[in-house]
């Protein structure tokens, strides 16, 4: 590991043993998993870990999502997440945490929204987020048989709350809303979507991570 990484890092390493029970319960009304044009879909899921193994916490998520078709081939969709990790007993460790942006707020790099450690740089995740997305497809004019559509959206998440930070002198942190706008391109292909994004961060925390291209690979939610 290297000697300027965070302490929360340092602190992190060593070997974890898991013990997790899953549970996710799915509601899905779409026309297409992985491609859909209407319909809507929900999903909780819920991980416990602590039943044995060193770690312990409890983790729910929420996903969602709407599709609504405009006119022939042009779609509006507005999909969300949200969640919330809590440790049982001791606190959240370093990969059990929330980290976003990437896909979840395009603009942002994977890991560029969220608790980061004023010192290193380090991002740390939050144990709180929410990501959601306002964006219209359509079609390009090119021969059906490509089903490349093109996309204008609009992003909008957080990721916050540290419970072992100690001093705000260490820690940056910040639950504010981070906001994006973009457009790109999705290619439908056998092995599943693919896409292109340009997105710009328009409204940000001075210590968050940004990105303009970012290439997608599947779905986002």
């Amino acid at each position: 590991m290297p000697n300027d990484a965070s302490i929360f890092i340092k602190d992190a390493e060593g070997k974890e043993t898991y013990s997790e029970v899953s549970h996710s319960l799915t509601y899905d009304r779409r026309d297409s998993r992985i491609n859909p044009t209407e319909g809507y879909f929900g999903k909780h899921t819920v991980d416990i870990a602590g039943l044995g193994g060193t770690a312990k916490y409890i983790r729910n998520r929420v996903d969602a999502g709407y599709y609504y078709p405009v006119a022939d081939k042009w779609v509006l969709s507005l999909s969300g997440s949200g969640g919330y990790v809590h440790g049982l007993g001791e606190d959240v460790k370093l990969l059990d945490r929330f980290y976003i942006g990437g896909n979840e707020v395009r603009g942002f790099k994977t890991d560029g929204i969220g608790p980061r450690d004023k010192t290193t740089d380090d991002a740390l995740g939050g144990e709180i987020f929410y990501a959601s997305s306002l964006q219209l497809s359509f079609p390009l004019g090119l021969p059906q048989e490509l089903d490349i559509r093109g996309r204008v959206f609009t992003d909008v998440g957080s990721s916050w709350q540290l419970a072992e930070q100690g001093n705000g002198d260490i820690v940056e942190d910040a639950s504010s809303p981070r906001l994006s706008v973009g457009t790109g391109l999705t290619w439908v292909s056998p092995f599943g979507p693919l896409g292109i994004d340009l997105g710009f961060a328009l409204i940000k925390q001075e210590f968050d991570k940004t990105e303009i291209l970012r290439l997608n690979f599947g779905t986002r939610f």
